[in-house]
């Protein structure tokens, strides 16, 4: 049996989500230029899935990973740490397991959208330590 989900009564003006993902999509979303960001990393993610020299533990953890970088960028404003973390676990663990992962990871970082909300970044010392893991000047 697959997934299976039920919506209870949402009031007036609500808005209800409902499905996987939701965290990483919605806070891209939010973002300038979200909706080019969302596509870079789910080409991504098609591509870790169908990736076959990944074995299935390997798979699922490099979509977490990746998952992960999605959904602390959208929330980098409010916790700049949050994607400083996500970023070096997922370098950690690409790295040496999917490299073309993390090279791909890094450009959807490296493109005009993500870098505004990466320049945003108030605290410089957190902002200079996620650009230097994703090989920034």
């Amino acid at each position: 049996m697959g997934k299976r989900y039920t919506m209870g009564n949402v009031g007036e003006g609500g808005r209800v989500i409902q499905g996987d993902n939701n965290t990483w999509v919605e806070g891209l979303r939010s973002r300038p230029g979200g909706d080019e960001l969302e596509r870079h990393v789910n080409e991504l993610l098609a591509r870790i899935a169908s990736e076959p020299g990944l074995d299935e533990d390997s798979r699922q953890l490099a979509t977490e990973k990746t998952q992960a970088v999605a959904a602390a960028l959208g929330r980098a404003a409010e916790s700049p740490d949050g994607l400083r973390k996500a970023l070096r676990d997922a370098r950690t663990f690409l790295t040496s397991t999917a490299g073309w992962a993390w090279d791909g990871l890094r450009k959807v970082l490296e493109s005009d959208a993500a870098q505004k909300t990466i320049s945003g970044i108030a605290e410089g010392g957190t902002r200079a330590a996620i650009q230097a893991l994703i090989g920034l000047p």
